[in-house]
């Protein structure tokens, strides 16, 4: 009976465990109010209301950065270009001009502590829909303390109106970076699993019900099993 009692409680915690790794994906496709997206002209100063940076950090727990501190959206120009028209997402230099060769970086904290790192376990994003036929765009994760989780790439040189996909799926991604090698690749939809923060699990509200009871089982078990029959000496 004991060990049955025990199992109970494994089980309950096992469930706690799959409830807390059930995820919602975000997207985020560079058209929501907060951005007010600059023309498509390479080299130009990227306006402030065109900056990306935190104002996804305290909702969904992401901050995009470049070479200048910040990442640009864009109006592309082309409605039908686009994955999500008509704005996309581009690096930019040092000195805040907007740059598609510059490294974009995603990172992901708790949004309700932004101060404390988050992971997810997938990162997707889009190139926009006009091939060059030539180049790559790559997309690589990195861990809470900077280590190589994996990398993908995909060619720039698909026909007019498809674009490259980059996709990871692996534990413990803190942050992303993407480029492309053509010097004029934007991206558009950036898709994520809904962050952990780093250390902490937080399990859905039936999984605490069935952990506690596991737990309450396992130690009415203990308290029988302490309180056993006297022995007459």
């Amino acid at each position: 009976m004991f060990a049955k009692l025990i199992a109970a409680g494994s089980v309950a915690a096992a469930l706690m465990i799959s409830g807390a790794a059930q995820a919602s994906t975000n997207l985020i496709t560079f058209e929501e109010p907060v951005l007010t997206a600059m023309g498509n002209s390479p080299g130009s100063a990227v306006p402030v209301g065109a900056q990306v940076s935190t104002q996804f950090l305290s909702t969904l727990g992401v901050s995009f950065s470049s070479n200048g501190g910040f990442a640009a959206v864009v109006d592309h120009g082309y409605p039908d270009l686009t994955p999500t028209p008509p704005n996309i997402l581009g690096g930019t230099s040092a000195g805040g001009g907007l740059d598609y060769s510059a490294v974009i970086t995603a990172a992901f904290f708790d949004p309700n502590n932004t101060s404390i790192f988050a992971t997810t376990d997938h990162v997707r994003v889009l190139g926009d829909l006009y091939g060059l036929g030539s180049g790559t765009v790559t997309l690589t994760a990195y861990d809470q303390f900077g280590g190589v989780l994996g990398t993908i790439s995909d060619n720039d040189n698909y026909p007019l109106g498809q674009g490259p996909v980059l996709q990871l799926n692996i534990a413990g991604i803190h942050s992303v970076a993407f480029s492309g090698t053509s010097g004029s690749v934007g991206f558009d939809n950036f898709e994520f699993n809904t962050v952990a923060a780093v250390g902490a699990a937080v399990p859905e509200p039936a999984a605490w019900v069935l952990m506690i009871a596991g737990f309450g089982l396992t130690g009415a078990a203990l308290r029988r099993r302490r309180a056993g029959p006297a022995f007459a000496g």
